[in-house]
């Protein structure tokens, strides 16, 4: 824009004061220009920052955009992989069902047979003390070995053991008073008594007879002359009498009544009958026969007594032997174990299930 070119015809005080107002018009118009030019700068820094601000928010909205893109597809990706899991946990669920009504059928089923298992166990453990105790009546009541019948019921006491049940608990209290009573029981070395009868009748042999024990003979008076008449006749007569008397008598002493002298059959025979004697002793001992067995030994005693010497050393011990076992008792009263054979029958009895 040009400015305007001033007429000579004006005086030089307007003409300076028109340059002077054309000077400060063009400073206005300069300064309004710069003022335009910096408000266009202005503008367009404005719009280029905005356009900058904008394309960085671009950028960054494609950013957000891809990355919204690829946290899509690891969305659909963990949804897949959800589904599955879930799927996965359906299937695992259904088989976790299965495998638990397996467990619990196998459950019952094993509990079924562990019942079964105790039940079969308890009929067992009452068998085998049912035999126990009838083992242990028949030792008492047929063989009368009362060491056998006590290891019978210790037995079925110790099969007792942890048992449970009123009838179980009774029977075994039954089993111990019946071992209490046989526990009083004295004794009885059979075995002992048995092998010293057998001594004894290896001694019988040995055993001397009783030998007559003679008065001294009388010296014979002198013969006197024979006197003549009746009184000579009479006094020959006593004289033959007396030596014949004298002849037929056996006088011992020592002895309050005379033992009889076995002859040497006699002495045979006896010595058969002692060991025969001393032999149904001994069956009596093992058939427990006690009136058998004392009458045997009674017998042995009164022979030997009667027929043997007293004086003998093998006389006395053979004695002194047969009368330590005149004292034994070789069949004691025996008790009843009944108890424990009744407390086996309640035991044995079905139970009753009341509805």
């Amino acid at each position: 824009m040009k400015a305007p070119v001033p007429e000579p015809t004006q005086k030089p005080s307007e003409t300076l004061q028109a340059l002077e107002a054309s000077a400060g018009a063009r400073t206005t118009s300069a300064r309004g220009l710069a003022f335009v030019l910096l408000l266009l700068l202005a503008g367009f820094a404005l719009s280029a920052w905005q356009m900058w601000l904008l394309q960085n928010e671009q950028k960054a909205q494609s950013q957000r955009l891809t990355a919204l893109a690829a946290l899509k597809t690891e969305l659909d990706q963990s949804r897949r992989v959800l589904s599955d899991l879930v799927q996965d946990q359906s299937q695992l669920a259904e088989v976790f069902q299965e495998v638990t009504i397996r467990v619990e059928s196998q459950a019952e089923t094993l509990a079924l047979v562990r019942q079964q298992t105790t039940e079969q166990a308890a009929v067992w453990q009452l068998a085998e003390v049912a035999t126990l105790v009838r083992m242990a009546s028949l030792a008492l009541n047929v063989f009368a070995d009362v060491p056998q019948a006590m290891g019978f019921l210790r037995q079925a006491d110790m099969a007792l053991i942890g048992a449970e049940g009123r009838d179980l608990v009774t029977l075994r209290a039954a089993i111990v008073s019946d071992l209490a009573q046989l526990a009083q029981v004295p004794s009885v070395d059979r075995i002992g008594l048995y092998l010293t009868l057998g001594q004894l009748m290896s001694t019988v042999a040995d055993l001397p007879l009783r030998h007559a024990r003679l008065a001294p003979k009388q010296m014979p008076q002198p013969m006197q002359p024979p006197v003549a008449g009746f009184w000579g006749w009479a006094q020959q007569a006593w004289n033959t009498f007396s030596a014949r008397l004298v002849g037929l008598a056996d006088f011992r002493r020592g002895e309050a009544v005379p033992k009889p002298i076995p002859t040497a059959q006699a002495a045979q025979d006896l010595r058969q009958n002692l060991l025969l004697s001393l032999s149904t002793a001994q069956s009596a001992l093992l058939r427990l026969e006690q009136p058998i067995f004392d009458e045997e030994l009674r017998k042995v005693e009164t022979w030997v007594v009667d027929y043997f010497d007293p004086t003998a050393a093998p006389h006395q011990a053979f004695l002194v032997g047969l009368g330590q076992l005149k004292m034994e008792i070789i069949q004691p009263e025996l008790p009843s174990i009944e108890g424990s054979i009744a407390a086996l029958g309640q035991a044995q009895k079905p139970q009753v299930v009341s509805p």
